[in-house]
């Protein structure tokens, strides 16, 4: 099994460590096993250990290729179920390095295969890496967390200074934090260092180091823990970087409302300090006439709700804010907490109390406007019955007189009866504006004959035309009834009828057309007149207005509004074409 030395220091050496009760085997630089001696053999017999050992563990490989290479190598590790601290040092035997290699039992107890086997299972999952290094700094034990954690492989790390690992800028920083404990002047270290992984990327560590002593008190390494605090550092950072600069505030509280955590960012709108807060009752500091509906904080669920009030800001004044609440369980002290986020609303109640006073004057506004129509509209027609009915009297006292004047007086009468039903038309259209505005318009729809309403508006349109024009109707598809209120229907097409026979003086005569279809029924009102300007189409439906090109024409500018009105009221939809000094067609369909 062995390759046996020949040469007398060879033998010299061989004999030396026979005289150890301590494990020692010397191994040359191919790895082979050169000998051993008694206490070797006994525990590590050839199938037991023998070659499959040097070949096949690669941790004690690479240990050997590093201390070939100068490294002083020390770590704790399991063979043959039992716990070694394995040292390894450099022998030169006639020009040839030798490893000679100790194993010191770390205990008496001896391990069963299961025991071993729960032992390795447990160091491989520990999430910290365990570490050991010797005397130089260099590893000589890591577990399955250090490859989990940087990448690096256990081969391609163990006997490698533990400062190559290191971020550059933190070599110094970590040999000035470990330098106490070197010195023995204390008896651990604990600090947070940077680490670079094998892909580049930073980690952050929190080392935890004690010094390795041998039974001479020499000091032969450290060992420790490393965490990786890295997801922990980036969560602190974004939160004290949101809490420096996102202007709401949050807040944490116990279930009675004290508060346990308040941002920075509630000085910029309190003017209070966080630690001001501290330990103090929210409840203290919201408006006594808003606290009865922020209780509603006490039996609060873990959904989120949300509420406005009134905040005492540390100079006496109020401000706004809205706060959005929710309770949760904080695993740390294993105990309901209440988180709120709180923003100022200052300006958009500053605003709403602005709007509810502009939509307060506005509606006294329009209660003055229409109590001031109804006056006036009351006070127009009192006196306009007493005119229309001397008027009336004395149209019928010409019938009987027989005098010269007879023709001028009754010129006049008709005269004053035509401006008494034009002012009268100005008031019915006002009080329907007004009505329209204030929606207390209603609708009162029936089964209505749209031929038979058309008919009737064509007949009295045609009898009052100076010039004896007489609109045309005509009627397409098979006739039906339909669910409409006949007023405002007869008073759409009055309106419309009266527009087309008033804006086409002189040209051919008005059509109203009807069409009836399955799911619709279409009226079309044409004229072929004077036209709507183009420029001026979009203020067509606007109280008041009337086209340039009509201004010698009589009129008051509110028919289109309000027979727009009646149309969308009764659920329908309306619409025009027109031309300038070629014609207007109307078009609505129910």
């Amino acid at each position: 099994m062995f390759s046996k030395i020949s040469t007398i220091e060879s033998g010299i050496l061989a004999s030396i460590i026979q005289d150890f009760d301590h494990c020692i085997c010397i191994v040359n630089t191919k790895y082979q096993l050169i000998d051993g001696n008694q206490a070797f053999l006994s525990n590590f017999p050839n199938n037991g250990l023998g070659l499959d050992f040097l070949s096949n563990n690669k941790q004690f490989k690479e240990s050997l290729e590093q201390a070939f290479k100068g490294a002083k190598i020390q770590y704790i590790t399991e063979l043959n179920n039992r716990i070694f601290e394995i040292k390894i040092s450099i022998q030169v035997v006639e020009n040839e390095s030798l490893a000679l290699v100790q194993f010191f039992p770390k205990s008496s107890q001896t391990f069963d295969s299961e025991q071993a086997l729960q032992y390795k299972y447990i160091v491989d999952h520990v999430h910290d890496v365990l570490f050991q290094t010797d005397a130089s700094g260099n590893w000589v034990f890591l577990n399955q967390a250090w490859t989990n954690i940087f990448d690096y492989t256990l081969e391609e790390s163990l006997g490698r200074p533990f400062y190559e690992f290191l971020h550059p800028e933190d070599v110094q920083k970590n040999a000035l934090l470990f330098a106490p404990l070197i010195a023995q002047q204390k008896t651990y270290c604990k600090h947070i260092i940077r680490y670079i992984s094998k892909a580049g990327s930073v980690k952050w560590i929190e080392v935890f180091a004690t010094l390795v002593i041998d039974k001479l008190g020499a000091v032969t390494g450290t060992a420790g823990t490393l965490r990786d605090i890295t997801n922990e550092k980036e969560k602190t950072r974004i939160n004290s970087i949101l809490s420096s600069n996102v202007q709401d505030i949050v807040c944490i509280h116990d279930l009675e409302g004290n508060y346990l955590y308040v941002s920075p960012s509630i000085s910029l709108l309190t003017l209070y300090s966080p630690e001001e807060l501290l330990g103090k009752s929210h409840y203290d500091f919201v408006h006594p006439d808003d606290r009865g509906r922020f209780m509603a904080i006490e039996g609060a669920n873990h959904e989120t709700s949300y509420i406005s009030y009134r905040f005492k800001k540390k100079n006496g004044e109020y401000i706004w804010l809205e706060t959005s609440l929710k309770v949760f369980f904080d695993d740390y002290d294993i105990c309901s907490r209440i988180i709120t986020s709180s923003r100022s609303i200052q300006e958009r109640k500053l605003v709403e109390e602005s709007m509810l006073k502009s939509l307060q004057r506005e509606k006294e506004l329009n209660q003055l406007k229409t109590r001031f129509v109804n006056m006036t509209s009351h006070e127009f027609r009192t006196p306009l019955a007493t005119i229309r009915s001397s008027a009336e009297i004395i149209e019928a006292y010409t019938k009987i007189a027989d005098f010269q004047q007879k023709d001028k007086i009754l010129k006049q009468l008709i005269n004053i009866q035509s401006e008494i039903s034009r002012i009268s038309n100005l008031i019915n259209e006002t009080l329907l504006i007004g009505k329209m505005e204030s929606q207390q318009l209603t609708v009162h729809r029936e089964e209505v004959d749209v031929v038979e309403q058309a008919q009737f508006v064509i007949s009295r349109q045609n009898q009052q035309q100076k010039d004896f024009r007489e609109a045309k109707l005509i009627v397409l598809g098979k006739q039906y009834k339909i669910w409409i209120d006949p007023q405002h229907l007869i008073h759409i097409l009055d309106n419309l009828l009266t527009n087309a026979f008033k804006y086409s003086e002189g040209k051919p005569e008005p059509i109203i057309l009807i069409r009836f279809e399955k799911c619709q029924l279409s009226i079309e009102v044409k004229d072929f007149g004077m036209g709507i300007p183009y420029e001026e189409q979009h203020k067509i439906y606007s109280s008041f207005f009337r086209a340039n090109n009509v201004s010698k024409i009589e009129g008051t500018g509110l028919g289109l509004v309000i027979v727009k009105n009646l149309v969308q009221l009764n659920e329908g939809n309306i619409r025009f074409e027109s031309v300038e000094n070629q014609g207007t067609t109307f078009f609505i369909d129910f």
